[in-house]
């Protein structure tokens, strides 16, 4: 029960993939999580047990897990809940590789099971968070179809130092806000809006791939521009003066991580200035 389940970074893609666009989603390790049989500090696990007590076609050994539970063990993790990177993703992830068929997994079947699983605590979940922790390598998705395994250059964007995250420090509410972006759609004054993010987008997930941080510069910068001027509802206050100081001085870019409203928002250094020159 030892393997980390990461969390993960939704970079390109928030809302457009709604409409069947593409959208990279990434893991990321600086924050994980992992069942143990340790003891960890006190969690209600009764709302989980009683969920998977009422599907037993998710195949959880519930025994041994109320088991583990009941010695004080859980799932140990450093995610921070709420914030819009997968903590639920990957304690489920974990779940199903701890106490799910020990078996060789499709990736379209695990992604399903994984989906049933985290609607525990979503209701409805589209099963990307929890399958992007159960591969722990990036994946691409797109509405025409099921999410797919790619070889990214994770490590050496890491080494660049170009991306960082932001913590809005306000609780995020997915559901709402995209209610607001589906009534948004269906205004025809926002369509050249959605086909130019649509393209940014694509742009971002080639200049990633490609290494690119010249074309990442421009497309982040231009979405930045974009979602500042069109997704007001979903950036906090607090964040729209920084995002705004960013566009001024174009040392920085930012972008919604997700859905946006509260959480982790998403940023790109333009300028090679060392990770503590941007004071928020």
């Amino acid at each position: 029960m030892s393997r980390q389940f990461s969390a993960k970074i939704l970079l390109f893609g928030e809302y457009t993939v709604i409409r069947g666009g593409q959208a990279l989603a990434l893991p990321y390790p600086a924050f994980s999580g992992e069942w143990t049989t340790d003891p960890i500090a006190k969690v209600d696990w009764n709302p989980l047990i009683r969920f998977l007590l009422g599907h037993p076609e998710l195949e959880i050994d519930v025994k041994r897990l109320e088991l583990d539970v009941e010695r004080g063990g859980g799932f140990r993790s450093s995610i921070p809940q709420g914030k819009g990177l997968g903590s639920s993703g990957a304690l489920v992830a974990g779940l199903l590789a701890a106490y799910g068929p020990q078996r060789e997994w499709k990736l379209s079947d695990a992604h399903a099971r994984l989906a049933g699983l985290e609607a525990c605590y979503h209701g409805q979940s589209s099963g990307v968070d929890p399958l992007v922790s159960w591969v722990g390598k990036p994946l691409l998705l797109s509405g025409q179809g099921g999410p797919q395994i790619v070889d990214m250059p994770t490590e050496t964007w890491s080494q660049l130092d170009r991306w960082f995250l932001l913590d809005s420090g306000v609780a995020r509410h997915s559901a709402p806000l995209v209610a607001v972006f589906k009534q948004k759609t269906e205004n025809p004054d926002y369509k050249a809006a959605l086909e130019y993010l649509e393209a940014l987008v694509g742009e971002g997930i080639e200049a990633y791939e490609h290494l690119d941080e010249a074309m990442m510069g421009v497309t982040m910068e231009a979405l930045s521009h974009l979602q500042f001027a069109t997704f007001e509802e979903m950036i906090p206050p607090n964040i729209r003066a920084i995002w705004a100081q960013g566009l001024e001085t174009r040392e920085y870019a930012l972008k919604l991580c997700g859905a946006g409203g509260g959480g982790f928002f998403l940023g790109y250094r333009l300028k090679s200035c060392p990770t503590g020159a941007l004071k928020f």
